[in-house]
Protein backbone atom coordinates (compact mmCIF):
# COMPACT_ATOMS: atom_id res chain seq x y z
CA UNK A 1 0.00 0.00 0.00
CA UNK A 2 2.81 2.35 1.11
CA UNK A 3 4.69 1.87 -2.40
CA UNK A 4 1.88 2.47 -4.44
CA UNK A 5 1.35 6.24 -2.23
CA UNK A 6 4.88 6.56 -2.96
CA UNK A 7 4.62 5.65 -6.77
CA UNK A 8 1.56 8.01 -6.99
CA UNK A 9 3.46 10.57 -5.22
CA UNK A 10 6.45 10.52 -7.94
CA UNK A 11 3.89 10.45 -10.43
CA UNK A 12 2.26 13.41 -9.28
CA UNK A 13 5.62 15.49 -8.67
CA UNK A 14 6.00 14.49 -12.42
CA UNK A 15 3.17 15.52 -13.44
CA UNK A 16 3.23 18.85 -11.60
CA UNK A 17 7.36 19.69 -12.97
CA UNK A 18 6.68 18.46 -16.23
CA UNK A 19 3.20 21.46 -16.28
CA UNK A 20 5.71 24.17 -14.65
CA UNK A 21 8.14 23.48 -17.72
CA UNK A 22 5.36 23.68 -20.19
CA UNK A 23 3.98 26.67 -18.52
CA UNK A 24 7.90 27.93 -19.13
CA UNK A 25 7.80 27.38 -22.81
CA UNK A 26 4.08 28.63 -23.73
CA UNK A 27 5.20 31.82 -21.96
CA UNK A 28 8.29 31.98 -23.96
CA UNK A 29 6.50 31.42 -26.99
CA UNK A 30 3.97 34.29 -26.09
CA UNK A 31 6.58 36.40 -25.97
CA UNK A 32 8.31 35.56 -28.69
CA UNK A 33 5.34 36.20 -30.65
CA UNK A 34 4.50 39.39 -29.48
CA UNK A 35 8.40 40.53 -30.23
CA UNK A 36 7.61 38.84 -34.07
CA UNK A 37 4.14 40.87 -34.09
CA UNK A 38 5.83 44.47 -33.13
CA UNK A 39 8.81 43.55 -35.71
CA UNK A 40 6.16 43.06 -38.21
CA UNK A 41 4.25 46.42 -37.42
CA UNK A 42 7.52 48.32 -37.45
CA UNK A 43 8.51 46.61 -40.67
CA UNK A 44 5.31 47.62 -42.69
CA UNK A 45 6.25 51.47 -41.38
CA UNK A 46 9.28 51.01 -42.55
CA UNK A 47 8.34 49.49 -46.09
CA UNK A 48 5.86 52.85 -46.18
CA UNK A 49 8.37 55.20 -45.51
CA UNK A 50 10.36 53.68 -48.07
CA UNK A 51 7.68 53.60 -50.11
CA UNK A 52 7.04 57.24 -49.83
CA UNK A 53 10.70 58.36 -50.35
CA UNK A 54 10.64 56.80 -53.78
CA UNK A 55 7.58 58.53 -54.92
CA UNK A 56 9.05 61.60 -53.86
CA UNK A 57 11.97 60.78 -55.47
CA UNK A 58 10.68 59.92 -58.98
CA UNK A 59 8.05 62.61 -58.33
CA UNK A 60 10.89 65.12 -58.21
CA UNK A 61 12.29 64.23 -60.88
CA UNK A 62 9.61 65.06 -62.99
CA UNK A 63 8.18 67.84 -61.84
CA UNK A 64 8.21 71.20 -63.30
CA UNK A 65 11.20 72.84 -60.91
CA UNK A 66 9.44 76.25 -61.06
CA UNK A 67 6.13 75.16 -59.64
CA UNK A 68 7.02 72.24 -57.69
CA UNK A 69 3.67 70.35 -59.89
CA UNK A 70 2.58 68.95 -63.16
CA UNK A 71 -0.33 69.28 -64.52
CA UNK A 72 -2.73 66.76 -66.65
CA UNK A 73 -0.80 66.76 -69.92
CA UNK A 74 2.79 66.69 -67.58
CA UNK A 75 1.30 63.62 -65.78
CA UNK A 76 0.06 61.98 -68.74
CA UNK A 77 3.93 62.25 -70.15
CA UNK A 78 5.40 61.38 -66.60
CA UNK A 79 3.09 58.33 -65.89
CA UNK A 80 4.09 56.84 -69.69
CA UNK A 81 8.09 56.68 -69.00
CA UNK A 82 9.07 53.10 -68.77
CA UNK A 83 10.78 53.87 -65.59
CA UNK A 84 7.48 55.35 -63.69
CA UNK A 85 5.34 52.41 -65.31
CA UNK A 86 7.85 49.96 -63.94
CA UNK A 87 7.59 51.76 -60.31
CA UNK A 88 3.87 51.70 -60.56
CA UNK A 89 3.34 48.26 -61.10
CA UNK A 90 5.97 47.53 -58.31
CA UNK A 91 3.47 49.25 -55.63
CA UNK A 92 0.47 47.93 -57.20
CA UNK A 93 -0.97 50.63 -59.80
CA UNK A 94 -1.73 49.64 -62.95
CA UNK A 95 -1.80 52.82 -65.28
CA UNK A 96 -1.89 52.55 -68.79
CA UNK A 97 -2.43 55.30 -71.42
CA UNK A 98 -6.03 54.80 -71.21
CA UNK A 99 -6.49 55.80 -67.71
CA UNK A 100 -3.43 58.22 -66.40
CA UNK A 101 -5.52 60.92 -67.01
CA UNK A 102 -8.56 59.20 -64.59
CA UNK A 103 -5.58 58.46 -62.50
CA UNK A 104 -4.66 62.30 -62.49
CA UNK A 105 -8.24 63.30 -61.34
CA UNK A 106 -8.20 60.75 -58.60
CA UNK A 107 -5.04 61.76 -56.98
CA UNK A 108 -5.92 65.84 -57.55
CA UNK A 109 -7.47 66.36 -54.02
CA UNK A 110 -7.99 69.77 -54.40
CA UNK A 111 -9.14 69.49 -58.01
CA UNK A 112 -7.29 72.45 -59.64
CA UNK A 113 -5.79 70.98 -62.59
CA UNK A 114 -2.18 70.86 -60.54
CA UNK A 115 -0.49 67.93 -58.30
CA UNK A 116 2.71 68.88 -56.06
CA UNK A 117 4.51 66.10 -54.40
CA UNK A 118 2.57 65.95 -51.36
CA UNK A 119 -1.15 65.28 -53.30
CA UNK A 120 0.80 62.73 -55.54
CA UNK A 121 2.29 60.96 -52.33
CA UNK A 122 -0.79 60.71 -50.64
CA UNK A 123 -2.80 60.26 -53.50
CA UNK A 124 -0.70 56.65 -54.19
CA UNK A 125 -0.95 55.66 -51.33
CA UNK A 126 -4.83 55.79 -50.95
CA UNK A 127 -4.58 53.13 -53.86
CA UNK A 128 -1.41 51.03 -52.46
CA UNK A 129 -2.57 50.71 -48.91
Amino acid sequence: VMAMLFCAYIAFAILCVLNIVTGVFVDQANSILRADADNMVMEEMNQMHRRMDEMKTIFTNAVDSDTGELDEKQFFEFSQNPVVQAYFRKIGLNVERGNASVLFRLIDIESDGRVGLEEFVQGCLQFVG
